[in-house]
């Protein structure tokens, strides 16, 4: 498929600006036959309720809404169908009406949520995530960008894909994920679930997956909490010894949060807010105001031979247990703005302190800082060869070729970011903060040292470009080895490697995080538009054909680890092909921006395209054919 000339900078704009739907084909988004038979099904077996509730049949009633809602809940997952789907908003309003005149009838009995009423989620699946995968998916932590510190996130899934299907254990994920061999397994770095739980788990998702708290955003398990006893705060008076949120909250939080913290803390004890603290744990008071002989955080932290808490003693300084001791005896008082508040939002971490100073550095102070860096990340890659630097208004070159080479890539790399900042609509400059080091590499060597040593990776040999671009900025930077001009069917020539990163370094500024596959497609689909020779972009295609049979299931194929890093670039550059053919610019735009804001792939597409990723994936792999006509 090679395409007509196009302006580099007019295709991005149009990404980015355009407003326009294009819908991709209509069939794509259709149910199977078996799925029109089974809404069928459900929709008569509906209407059976109603019956029911006229002979009275309450519980038969109740039995076979609560079935059929699983049924339905099953199908909208199988099918990918959009909350907003007509054939399932109308199907759901008939559930709701049915339930609401069960609820009328029944005294409450018709509730979905309501006691006894098979498996509850609230007391007795919530304590079991809290307790084994909060940790790792919540809070602060998102491993695999899932969230299951709230059923929100539950139900949303993350990068794998979808968690649940209600009503069908054995196809659920999170099953799945259970039960796995090795370190596929989850929780990983932990001890399996014992089978009773996993039995408890599947026979919830079997009953439905049903939600009984009150709000799907609140914290798990939060709805059958009891509630907590009042506790008495004193407030600082200003002159104490020591601060409650400068000295002792710090390190509090970043060494007891991840076992103090959700619905089922360690021993009951909590750090999530200053009430929490004082109220205790399990065992009752852990800290008596004006006695730290008598408190049992201090014993725990300062007095016990071994020390107990942290565990393993984690990098607790002596400093930070006197402290501890000092805030107790002068009264244990508080200087924030809420005790009932959440401490981890209002006591920055180091993380959040170092992005805090980094945003306050000028440009040019920025820019001293990026310099200061050049000379030792190069030396650490390879101690031996000296290297020239060229600076632009929006680039730090860095590299061991000539200087007349240098200039060249930099006059090339200035091109790309007038294209860019057009683009983004940005006038000042430079266009990343405090400049994009660009390091190029004479030869394949230096290039895998770079990456050895600076990434602690070992890289693909078809590999000689990648960029890395932190939220703060301070890593940005991208990484060339010069391969030369002569395009070939395994390089495309340093010129089109440059754009290709350059537009992958825009797309990771700022928050969030795009997979492989649609940064790197796309930068690489970007620069091959008026390239004179396609011999390499055929060669791509020829690869994702190749790399295709990896694929088992619909998910896999926008799934990281599943092809190389080489077969990344080719799937993504024939898939972001495939998906601006079908649905136009604006969608693959709108698709980019979902990524950007942490949904996962599998369901921006299906938020995006208004279809499931297994028709998708149909169609696209149907484009990769050989003899396929490309226009």
């Amino acid at each position: 498929m090679s395409y007509r000339p196009v302006l580099v900078t007019r295709i991005l704009v149009a990404l980015i600006l355009c407003c326009s739907v294009v819908a991709i084909p209509a069939e794509a988004a259709k149910l199977t036959l078996e799925q029109r038979k089974e809404l069928a099904s459900i929709k008569k077996n509906l209407g059976k309720v109603a019956v029911l509730i006229r002979q009275k049949k309450y519980d038969e009633a109740k039995e076979l809404t609560d079935t059929e809602e699983g049924k339905l809940n099953q199908l909208a997952q199988d099918a990918m169908l959009a909350e907003t789907d007509p054939v399932l908003v109308s199907t759901k309003r008939v559930i709701a009406l049915r339930r609401k005149v069960l609820e009328k009838v029944m005294g409450g009995g018709g509730n979905k949520g309501a006691a006894n009423q098979g498996v509850s989620f609230e007391t007795q699946i919530a304590p079991i995530l809290n307790e084994k995968c909060v940790n790792c998916h919540g809070g602060q932590r998102t491993s695999a960008n899932l969230k299951l510190d709230t059923f929100l996130g539950m139900k949303q899934g993350g990068r794998s894909g979808l968690l649940l299907v209600p009503g069908n254990p054995n196809n659920s994920l999170i099953v799945r994920k259970l039960v796995a061999p090795g370190n596929q397994r989850m929780p990983r770095n932990a001890g399996p679930l014992e089978p009773a739980q996993i039995q408890l788990i599947g026979r919830w998702i079997a009953e439905g997956a049903r939600f009984d708290g009150e709000k799907e955003t609140d914290p798990i398990g939060a709805s059958a909490k009891k509630k907590k006893a009042p506790v008495k705060v004193v407030m600082a008076t200003g002159d104490e010894k020591v601060s409650f949120m400068e000295d002792v909250a710090p390190w509090m939080l970043d060494f007891c949060m991840r076992c103090h913290s959700g619905n089922n803390p360690a021993s009951g004890f909590s750090v999530v807010t200053f009430e929490d603290i004082l109220r205790g744990g399990d065992t009752g008071e852990v800290i008596v105001p004006g006695k730290p002989d008598d408190s049992r955080l201090w014993h725990l932290v300062g007095l016990q031979d071994p020390i107990k808490m942290p565990q393993g003693q984690a990098l607790l300084k002596r400093k930070n247990a006197n402290d501890l001791k000092t805030w107790i005896e002068e009264g244990a008082k508080f200087d924030g703005k809420d005790a009932k508040g959440n401490l981890r939002a209002m006591v920055p971490t180091e993380d959040e302190k170092r992005m805090a100073e980094l945003a306050n550095l000028s440009p040019e102070k920025f820019a001293d800082l990026r310099r200061e860096t050049l000379e030792p990340t190069w030396k650490r890659a390879v101690s031996n060869e000296k290297a020239e630097l060229l600076e632009t208004d929006d680039f730090m070159f860095y590299g061991n070729v000539s200087a007349d080479r240098l200039k060249e890539i930099s006059g090339w790399a200035q091109t790309q970011a007038d294209a860019l900042r057009k683009l983004f609509n940005e006038k000042q400059k430079p266009l990343w903060k405090g400049k994009l080091a660009v390091f190029v590499f004479k030869d394949r060597f230096g290039y895998s040292e770079f990456n050895q040593t600076i990434e602690d990776r070992r890289v693909d040999p078809a590999t000689t470009w990648h960029s890395k671009v932190s939220p703060t900025y301070l890593d940005a930077y991208l990484v060339l080895q010069d391969v030369g001009d002569q395009a070939a069917a395994d390089s495309p020539g340093l010129q089109t490697n440059l754009t290709a990163g350059l537009t992958n370094a825009a797309i990771q500024r700022g928050a969030g995080d795009v997979p492989m596959w649609a940064s790197r497609g796309l930068g690489v689909l970007l620069a091959s538009n008026g390239a004179s020779d396609q011999s390499y972009f055929e060669s791509l295609r020829q690869q994702a054909l190749e790399a295709a049979p990896k694929v088992t299931r619909p998910e896999e194929l926008v799934a990281e680890g599943t092809f190389s890093p080489s077969e990344t670039t080719a799937v993504g550059f024939t898939l972001v092909e495939f998906l601006i053919k079908s649905g136009g610019l604006p969608k693959m735009a709108l698709l980019l921006r979902e990524l950007k804001a942490g949904t996962s792939a599998q369901a921006a597409i299906q938020k995006v395209y208004g279809t499931n990723l297994r028709a998708l994936a149909t169609a696209y792999a149907r484009t990769l054919r050989p003899g396929k006509v490309k226009n």
